[in-house]
């Protein structure tokens, strides 16, 4: 049996982990490399985790996926020291209440391992399928793959919709829109991320804080959520030069080449009313974050109920 998946997150991780002894299984990603929101920024000397900063686990499947990743220690918890800053009031010192963790020395680093041995073509982005039941093929401008037997969407509900819309696929979710700024300090601060009271910066992350990184004085600003709303279809040197300027107002600082990161599906505010959709009939699925609103342990969830339906209705 040949498997198209597209996505190279978490949840097509979680796939290529549960669903390879049922045959071959080809990725494809339409960006530069894996971790779909785990996003990691590099230059020759820096990096800038723009993506998700964290994840927390609760579910206790999840919890177990994780801990082979937590031993070997490509994963870890992150225990940052917590401030508050405004422009109006001192900053001070925040609790952290629960486990948070973090890839090393990338958000997307541990599982890398998980994709090895699986085909996977990069920045590749597919714009439509055709064929028929097992012998589905994918367009992605003017190359063409296949035939598969099955094709498994994890993208976002937006091109997983476009790419699906023929087959009755009618599952919808609201995500949030988000801008993340990177940088460079001239100093180091005295806390490691920074929750804002501010109208533009929702937080700040010092990267070199982070567990495994041994970066320069980066910086990672996520913007707030209703700003970053309203900012969505703006110029982005506007916007850069926007967060720019509120990030140096909040610490009263000049902030050294910036550079602009958009998402236009950020997080999950309303997921599906399914975790994740299978057609035995078409041979066709989707899963991923929008399977709920905790993020990644949501696109693990989703994955995990799409191939169990796969594994005893679906194959």
């Amino acid at each position: 049996m040949k498997i198209a998946i597209i996505g190279a997150g978490l949840s097509s991780a979680v796939l290529c982990q549960t669903l390879r002894r049922l045959g071959s299984l080809h990725i494809f990603e339409k960006s530069r490399g894996i971790g779909g929101r785990m996003a990691t920024r590099q230059s020759a000397a820096e990096s800038w985790d723009h993506g998700v900063p964290c994840f927390i686990a609760r579910d206790p499947a999840f919890k177990q996926f994780l801990q082979p990743f937590l031993d070997d220690h490509s994963l870890t918890e992150w225990q940052p020291k917590m401030t508050t800053l405004s422009l109006e009031k001192k900053p001070y010192k925040r609790a952290w209440f629960e486990p948070h963790y973090v890839g090393q020395p990338t958000m997307n680093h541990w599982i890398k391992p998980i994709f090895a041995g699986h085909p996977m073509e990069t920045q590749v982005d597919i714009q439509s399928i055709y064929g028929e039941p097992g012998h589905w093929h994918l367009a992605a401008n003017d190359q063409h793959f296949g035939p598969f037997d099955w094709v498994i969407s994890t993208a976002p509900l937006t091109p997983t919709s476009a790419l699906f819309d023929r087959f009755n696929f009618s599952l919808t979710a609201r995500y949030q829109s988000g801008f993340t700024l990177l940088c460079r300090m001239p100093t180091t601060p005295s806390w490691d991320r920074a929750v804002c009271q501010d109208e533009v910066i929702a937080e700040l992350i010092v990267s070199k804080s982070r567990p495994g990184r041994s970066d320069s004085n980066t910086l990672v600003a996520h913007a707030q959520d209703p700003w970053a709303t309203r900012q969505i279809e703006a110029e982005p040197a506007m916007v850069e030069r926007a967060l720019t300027d509120a990030v140096e107002a909040l610490l009263n600082t000049q902030l050294e080449a910036p550079k602009l990161h958009r998402w236009r599906s950020a997080k999950v505010i309303e997921p599906a009313l399914n975790t994740h959709w299978l057609d035995p009939k078409l041979q066709l699925g989707a899963c991923g974050d929008w399977g709920g609103t905790e993020g990644v342990e949501s696109a693990f969830l989703s994955a995990k109920a799409l191939a169990e339906a796969f594994v005893s209705d679906g194959k």
